[in-house]
C-alpha cells in the first residue's frame, strides 16, 4: 500500500488485516511529515498472548499452601493479572509496529510514541502509533528564478590591504626610552592581585608582552597603559562582567599590579623585492602584488558563486512550501549546538546554559532556512534525475589532488576508502543541481558593491 495519496496530505488508507495475525492498521496523514497508524488488534489475537504468558506465570508461581508450579489459574491470574495485561500489550505494541512499517512502506525518522490506548473487559485492544518521516516535497515551476550576479572586481585598496598585513606580520620592535604610544610593545611582569575570600595572591606572570591598542587586550589595558615608561609600576583594575564565560570571574573585580620592563617601538620593513623574494617563493614585487591580485580575484569569483547558490536557494525557498518535522529541526540545533561545545572546550571555556538556550533560539530560522532549501535542492535532483557518474567523481579527485599537491593516485586511494568518497559525490549531486538551477534563472549582472544578500537570506 502507498505511504499516502499524494494529492492529499490527510488521506486516510482503508483498514489492512496483516494476515491471520489480527492486527488492523489504518494510516493517517495529517501532516505530510507526520503519520497516525490507527491500531486495532482483535480480543482473540489478545487473549492468545495473554494466555501464553499466564500459562508460563502459573508454571513459576509459588504461594503458600501449594506447590510450585500448582497454585490454581484463577488465584494467579486474579493476583498478577494487571501485570500480564500490561506486559502482553506491552509485547503487542512492537508487533503492531512491524506490522505498520511493512503494510505502508513507512520510513520514519523517530520512534513511534504511543497515544490514546482503549482497552476495557470487551472488543479490541486500540491505540494510535505516531511518527515523524521526511516530508514529501512537491516542486513547481523552476524557470525564470531571479538572482543577481555582482561583478568580480579587485581594486588597489583591496590588494595594498593585504601587503599592509604582510608588513605587519613582519614587524620589528625596537627598545626606546620614553613613555609608551598606541601601537608600542610594552614587556611587563603582571601579578593578579586579590580576590574576595583569597589569602593569597596569584603567581606573578612574567615577561607579558602587550602590543598597545590590539583587539586582542582587554580595552582597560589599552587605556591604563599608554604613557608608561620601563621601571613604572601600574595598577589596572578589571571589572568582569556578570555574564562572563568563566564562572569564577563573573562579577568579580580583579586588580592587576603591572611591573613595566620595556617599551618597543615598532618599525614596518619597506616593500622591496627583497621582502617579495622573502615571503613569496622569490617573486619579486610586482610579481607578488599580481599574485595577491590574482588569488583575491579567485576569493571573489567564490563569494560571487556562494551568493548566486543562496539566492536560488532563497528563490526556492520562497516559491514552494515545504513542512518541517519538529525532530528534524531539533536534530540540526543539536548538532551545532555540540560543535560549539566541541569549540568551548577546545578553548577552555565552560559551557554556559543561558548560551545554549540563546544559541537554540536564535539559531532555529537559520536551521529552518537550510532544512528546507536542503530538501527542496533533493527534490529537484530526484524530479530532474541529476546524477553524478565515476568518471564526475574521478575528474573531481583529480583536481582537489592536483590544487592541494597530493599525489594523484594516492588521494584516490584515500578517498575510496572512507566516507569521503560519498561526501565527494554529494558535493557534486549538489553542484549539477545548482547549475541546473541557474541555467533556468533570470541572472542579472550588477556592480561589484551591490548588496545582493540580506538578513532575510
Amino acid at each position: 500500500m502507498a505511504d499516502q495519496d499524494k494529492n492529499d496530505p490527510s488521506a486516510t488508507q482503508k483498514p489492512q488485516l496483516a494476515g491471520a495475525q489480527g492486527i488492523v492498521t489504518v494510516l493517517e496523514s495529517p501532516e505530510s511529515w507526520k503519520r497516525v497508524i490507527k491500531t486495532e488488534i482483535a480480543r482473540e489475537r489478545f487473549d492468545r498472548e495473554f494466555a501464553t504468558r499466564l500459562k508460563k506465570a502459573v508454571k513459576s508461581h509459588q504461594k503458600p499452601g501449594f506447590r510450585k508450579g500448582r497454585t490454581p489459574k484463577a488465584v494467579v491470574e486474579r493476583e498478577m493479572g494487571d501485570m500480564l495485561r500490561m506486559d502482553t500489550i506491552e509485547s503487542l505494541v512492537p508487533k503492531a509496529w512491524m506490522s505498520a512499517v511493512l503494510e505502508h512502506k513507512l520510513a520514519p525518522i523517530t520512534d513511534p510514541a504511543l497515544e490514546n490506548l482503549e482497552f476495557g473487559d470487551e472488543g479490541p485492544l486500540k491505540f494510535d502509533l505516531v511518527v515523524e518521516v521526511r516530508p514529501e516535497v512537491s516542486i513547481g515551476n523552476l524557470d525564470g528564478l531571479k538572482v543577481k550576479r555582482r561583478a568580480v572586481e579587485v581594486g588597489d585598496k583591496e590588494v595594498d590591504e593585504v601587503l599592509e598585513r604582510l608588513r605587519e606580520n613582519k614587524a620589528t620592535y625596537e627598545k626606546v626610552d620614553r613613555a609608551s604610544e598606541v601601537d608600542d610593545q610594552i614587556t611587563l611582569d603582571l601579578t593578579p592581585g586579590l580576590r574576595e575570600g583569597e589569602t593569597e595572591a596569584g603567581a606573578v606572570i612574567e615577561d607579558q608582552k602587550f602590543i598597545l591598542g590590539a583587539g586582542s587586550n582587554m580595552a582597560v589595558f589599552n587605556d591604563e597603559l599608554v604613557g608608561v615608561s620601563a621601571g613604572d609600576e601600574k595598577e589596572v583594575k578589571v571589572v568582569y562582567p556578570d555574564d562572563h564565560p568563566n564562572e569564577s570571574l563573573a562579577g568579580a573585580t580583579l586588580t592587576f599590579t603591572c611591573q613595566i620592563k620595556e617599551v618597543a617601538t615598532k618599525t614596518l620593513p619597506e616593500l622591496t623585492d627583497e621582502l617579495a623574494a622573502e615571503v613569496s617563493d622569490g617573486k619579486n614585487l610586482a610579481e607578488m602584488k599580481q599574485e595577491i591580485r590574482d588569488d583575491l580575484t579567485q576569493e571573489a569569483g567564490k563569494r560571487v558563486a556562494n551568493e548566486l547558490d543562496s539566492q536560488i536557494q532563497r528563490e526556492l525557498i520562497g516559491r514552494n512550501v515545504v513542512e518541517l518535522p519538529p525532530s528534524m529541526i531539533d536534530k540540526y540545533l543539536q548538532s551545532g549546538l555540540a560543535e560549539m561545545h566541541r569549540r568551548n572546550a577546545q578553548m577552555g571555556r565552560p559551557n554556559v546554559d543561558a548560551e545554549d538556550e540563546e544559541y537554540l533560539k536564535a539559531g532555529r530560522p537559520h536551521a529552518e532556512k537550510a532544512l528546507k532549501g536542503m530538501l527542496l535542492l533533493e527534490a529537484v535532483r530526484q524530479q530532474e534525475e541529476i546524477k553524478v557518474s565515476a568518471e564526475d567523481v574521478d575528474e573531481k579527485i583529480e583536481e582537489i589532488a592536483k590544487e592541494n599537491g597530493f599525489e594523484v593516485d594516492k588521494y584516490r586511494e584515500f578517498v575510496n576508502s572512507g566516507e569521503d568518497k560519498e561526501r565527494l559525490e554529494y558535493d557534486l549531486q549538489e553542484r549539477k543541481t545548482f547549475d541546473f538551477l541557474l541555467s533556468r534563472a533570470e541572472v542579472e549582472d550588477v556592480s561589484a558593491d551591490t548588496e545582493v544578500l540580506n538578513d532575510e537570506s
